[in-house]
């Protein structure tokens, strides 16, 4: 929820300033892309991560418990 309302406040920032500022018609597309982009970079770096930590601790659980065996 916390990084739904983080994105929510950068995209109505980019609308806002499209908005203000009057940009051109293909300026807030290319933006949007922009931000799409670079979620998917970020989603994919997360989970990337979040898989070695959890390739990690799962491991050590395994060889633990193999040694108390």
């Amino acid at each position: 929820m916390f990084w739904g309302v983080l994105i929510g406040f950068l995209a109505a920032g980019v609308f806002g300033y499209s908005l203000l500022f009057d940009a051109d018609a293909g300026f807030l597309a290319e933006t949007y892309t922009e931000m799409g982009i670079g979620i998917g970079i970020g989603i994919a770096t997360g989970t990337v991560i979040f898989l070695i930590g959890a390739g990690v601790v799962s491991t050590m659980d395994y060889i633990r418990k193999r040694k108390a065996s």
